[in-house]
């Protein structure tokens, strides 16, 4: 019995050298490859015969680091390199790239492309205490303080304690702008590197490792941008459905019109459900020029039947349109009838009740 569980002991303790992290991503295994010398490399041609032509087509490159010395034995990776991971809206890679950089394009139209990546860039800095160097915004480049790294140690499977080391690094982020300005490429570089002795090792820096800091580093970038947008849409979402509040006014045509207490963008979408419980039917629409092409089918039955004074609008079956135009910090909304005629203010007055209501109302569902 006690044989048997020397023997297990042994194995686990053969699978735990096998298993640590360095193993996995270096080669391993017998090195004897590494003194092999070539006898010849010459051919072999008799006197009599002429010698054929030789062709450099088939010879194998120098495998070469970057400080020129040969990658052999345990100096070979064998783990896969880090991705750029386009986890954006309307972001991607480019294909046989072997920068870390992530193309952006623009998705929404509020504001210019660099200038978003940019504010996310710097918030990403922010939040994690990692100082600017310098930014020359007209040039799009962007060199980071030192950033530090806290590494763990490979320790023995039997060791109980953790041994860690500090890194400190810096980069270079730099964004590559398209003339029309509506994509936009941003590289991570990685220019100077002080190891766990206090050294400055960026000159011996295998470009696996180069790789794989700046990728790292394009990635936490990335991700916290891909946050940001994901809790801006969740608070947008959360206020289009509390509602917004409305009265009467002109837009900036001088038309009269609804005046919502709301941006474009979130009154668009509110809209459209308001439209529906008002009885509105949407056939047709454009959201970049701001016009709805609807037909009035009498409003809806059901919970909200009692609520107001009057089950139907004042407004005969048939086809309309809206106009939505932004007017500052609010937004109007014109009604116009099937020829492009615009409700004078009577006819506006009396849907506005309705509307009002709708509009403001917590929670609306379709």
């Amino acid at each position: 019995m006690k044989i048997n569980i020397f023997f297990i002991i042994c194995a686990v303790v053969a699978l735990s050298a096998c298993s640590s992290q360095g193993s996995r991503s270096r080669t391993s295994g017998d090195y004897k490859y590494m003194e092999a010398q070539q006898k010849s490399a010459d051919l072999n041609v008799p006197d009599e015969l002429e010698r054929p032509k030789r062709s450099n087509q088939y010879d194998l490159p120098k495998l070469q680091s970057a400080d020129k010395t040969p990658i052999m034995g345990d100096d070979v990776h064998i783990s896969s390199p880090r991705l750029v991971l386009p986890l954006v809206a309307g972001s991607h890679v480019e294909e046989g790239s072997d920068s870390a950089t992530v193309i952006f394009d623009q998705v929404n139209d509020d504001r210019a492309l660099d200038q978003t990546i940019w504010d996310k860039v710097l918030s990403y800095l922010e939040q994690n205490n990692i100082g600017v160097e310098s930014f020359d915004r007209e040039n799009n480049v962007l060199m980071t303080d030192w950033v530090i790294s806290i590494t763990e140690l490979e320790g023995s499977w039997y060791s109980f304690s953790n041994e860690y080391v500090e890194q400190a690094k810096k980069f270079k982020l730099s964004l590559d702008v398209a003339p029309h300005g509506r994509t936009a490429g941003l590289t991570s570089e990685i220019v100077d590197y002080i190891d766990e002795n206090g050294n400055s090792a960026i000159a011996a820096m295998d470009p696996f490792m180069q790789r794989t800091n700046e990728v790292e580093f394009l990635n936490y970038i990335i991700e916290e941008y891909d946050f940001g947008i994901r809790l801006a849409m969740s608070e947008r979402i959360a206020k289009i459905r509390d509602g917004f509040s409305s009265q009467l006014g002109f837009n900036p045509d001088g038309e009269s019109a609804v005046m919502v207490d709301a941006p474009y963008n979130d009154t668009w979408p509110r809209l459209l459900l308001v439209l529906r419980k008002m009885g509105f039917d949407v056939i047709d629409l454009d959201q970049s020029s701001g016009i709805m092409f609807v037909v009035y089918n009498g409003q809806e039955k059901g919970f909200w039947k009692g609520l107001f004074a009057d089950e139907k609008l004042a407004l005969k079956k048939g086809n309309y349109r809206i106009f939505v135009q932004r007017s500052g910090v609010q937004t109007s909304v014109t009604f116009k009838d099937d020829e492009s005629v615009t409700f004078d203010p009577k006819r506006t007055s009396d849907i506005f009740p309705t509307f009002k209501e709708y509009m403001a109302s917590d929670n609306l569902d379709i």
